[in-house]
């Protein structure tokens, strides 16, 4: 998994707009995984990504710093409303991921659902053994 920093670029306005900055490449990546159908690199990244908000609402609650980031009330109003674009970005970036989610989930259920059926077919024709129904129904002629 990749360190946070591989996901946005030098430090411009300083370390907590990075983290959010480095938060929505991150969605962004989530979602072109999605869309390719990466799914075990896309669960890899969402691990990362979900550390990575637990520690800003963690820092943000508590009003301290998170590696030399300023608290949120240190911001002016540039930064603030940057970081307003930041995260609606990122619920944006969110919510289609939960959709592509939800669609991945559903049409894995429909597999698990065929998968069934055709296992009580098999297991309600066959009984796991071959019958040769020609012998049992065969008529005897005068």
């Amino acid at each position: 998994m990749p360190p946070l920093a591989e996901y946005h670029g030098p430090d411009t306005q300083g370390p907590l707009l990075s983290r959010y900055e480095a938060l929505l490449a991150m969605t962004e990546r989530m979602l072109s995984l999605a869309a390719d159908h990466a799914w075990d690199e896309l669960i890899a990244i969402e691990g990362d990504y979900v550390s990575q908000v637990a520690a800003l609402d963690s820092a943000a609650r508590d009003g301290a710093t998170l590696d030399g980031a300023a608290p949120m009330a240190s911001l002016d109003a540039d930064e603030r409303q940057r970081l307003g674009s930041l995260l609606e970005a990122i619920l944006v970036n969110d919510l289609a991921l939960r959709e592509k989610l939800v669609h991945r989930r559903d049409e894995l259920g429909e597999l698990l659902k065929v998968s069934r059926n055709q296992q009580d077919l098999h297991r309600a024709y066959a009984g796991g053994r071959v019958v040769n129904a020609g012998t049992r129904f065969r008529r005897e002629t005068p």
